[in-house]
């Protein structure tokens, strides 16, 4: 492929995480195909439908539920070619299993989120041959965020708890705050959902360590005031465990999920 030409990437699944990766920086860096459910590929840079397909993708990306790869991930083997890097994005699903499915040794294990379409992500990066990680993908992963290389492949596990998981924990508890600042504002007075969520960002900004915050909630926590006794009954139901037990079920069902290949081939 000539050098003047971007790389040609298919994404195989086109639901929310993928479109989530579709930022400028990489629609200008490259040409997308995309495989939606219905078999229908489409190219995302001209927005139109592709009628006759070439295997000749420098990059695909698996970006559909482990379930379907699972069941019936051989049908994708047609879109690959030799020189094709796969880059799966899928949770819990090995790159042993990925490699076999697909009898491809070019596979790369990636873990984004869903900040990636505002250059957010902490994306990390598991591959067992290091030379696949050169300066086209190293490129083609920044407009995604930050990289993050991992050295064993448990670790995507771990990113997928916290990092692929992540936001929506966040976005939940935040909503459960809004909420009952709602409530406690009803119904005398109005509360402005901007400025709470103001208020998260504020804290955060200010307190970017796990001491820093530790200082920020003792400094304001006079004793026998307001804040001790909201912190005090926040400890007492065991807040911390519940957050713990959160990721660690995240964990847990990303390490399961490459075993259920073997239940539906029992």
């Amino acid at each position: 492929m000539s050098a003047t030409l971007k790389p040609k990437v298919l994404f195989i699944g086109f639901g929310h995480l993928a479109k989530s990766l579709l930022s400028k920086k990489l629609l200008n860096s490259v040409n997308i195909h995309a495989l939606n459910s219905k078999g229908v590929i489409k190219n995302i840079n001209l927005k139109k439908k592709i009628l006759n397909f070439n295997n000749d993708y420098n990059y695909i990306f698996f970006l559909i539920r482990p379930k379907t790869f699972l069941t019936s991930g051989n049908q994708f083997q047609k879109y690959l070619s030799k020189e094709t890097l796969v880059i799966s994005c899928m949770a819990g699903v090995k790159l042993s299993t990925i490699e076999k499915t697909l009898k491809s040794k070019k596979i790369v294990r990636i873990m984004p989120n869903v900040m990636a379409s505002n250059n957010k992500s902490q994306t990390h990066i598991y591959m067992k041959n290091k030379n696949l990680f050169d300066s086209k993908l190293k490129k083609i992963l920044s407009t995604f965020g930050t990289i993050i290389n991992v050295r064993n492949e448990d670790q995507i596990n771990f990113a997928t708890a916290v990092f692929g998981s992540g936001p929506a924990f966040i976005a939940y508890i935040v909503n459960i705050f809004l909420k009952a600042s709602k409530k406690l504002a009803k119904p005398y007075h109005h509360m402005n959902e901007k400025e709470v969520i103001e208020l998260f960002k504020n804290v955060l900004e200010t307190n970017y360590s796990s001491k820093m915050l530790d200082d920020f909630v003792r400094s304001i926590s006079s004793k026998k005031g307001t804040t001790e006794a909201g912190v005090n009954y926040i400890k007492s139901q065991k807040i911390e465990k519940i957050i713990y037990t959160t990721f660690l079920r995240a964990y847990q069902r990303s390490k399961e999920i490459d075993s259920e290949k073997k239940n539906t081939n029992s």
